[in-house]
């Protein structure tokens, strides 16, 4: 499983084998002992609500799902012209699930995850989970005896405020400098201009009004 948290986002990518697929959900429809491409795409959405159901999220302390759109990517080459695969390739083949979680009326400061598979894998089964957050990554196995695992982010504040609140109390570019220049040479123009008219009128002789 890699995990990677964002400020408003919460992706998770999880690799199982095909073997591993077949304990969770029948893969096999006609029960050949053949798979085909065909049948594993078909069982993606059963697949779906089965990881929805056994893999328990809260989010903020909330309880939440992986929700039901998943991204299901095929590890091996050519895998659309892939013949029908004997259970001998199951384990040989690997296939991403991926679920992409926003956040986007909260910030995202701790998720909590936790796995009921075992009882279906088996409890020799574990899980490694990689997390990755801002370059740094950290380790952390699920097994039977350790099924949960609390992530704090780390987050405080939300660094999408923080950067327009920066660029809001950055100085002038130089760019706007020259403009506030022009504005203030325009307006010096103008008052000296409404100046020397004004003088000019104080200095012209009044007009007596003719007597009738």
């Amino acid at each position: 499983m890699r995990v990677r948290p964002q400020p408003h986002k919460l992706e998770i990518r999880l690799t199982f084998n095909i073997f591993t697929l077949t304990r969770f959900v029948r893969v096999d429809a006609d029960g050949d002992t053949k798979i085909s491409m065909v049948e594993l795409a078909a069982a993606e959405p059963v697949l779906t609500e089965y990881l929805n159901k056994h893999l328990l999220m809260e989010v903020n302390g909330q309880k939440s799902t992986l929700g039901s759109r998943a991204r299901f990517d095929h590890l091996w080459p050519n895998s659309e012209k892939t013949e029908p695969m004997t259970e001998a390739e199951y384990a040989a083949r690997n296939v991403d699930v991926t679920f992409t979680l926003p956040v986007e009326d909260r910030l995202l400061e701790d998720f909590w995850l936790g796995f009921e598979i075992f009882e279906q894998t088996g409890p020799l089964q574990t899980i490694r989970g990689i997390y990755e957050q801002d370059g740094q990554t950290e380790e952390v196995p699920f097994s039977v005896e350790f099924a949960e695992y609390l992530y704090d982010t780390g987050y405080v504040d939300d660094p999408f405020v923080q950067a327009a609140e920066k660029k809001t109390m950055e100085p002038p570019s130089e760019q706007r400098w020259w403009m506030l220049r022009a504005v203030v040479f325009i307006v010096v123009i103008v008052l000296g201009r409404v100046a020397t008219l004004s003088r000019r009128a104080a200095k012209l002789p009044t007009r007596r009004q003719r007597r009738s």
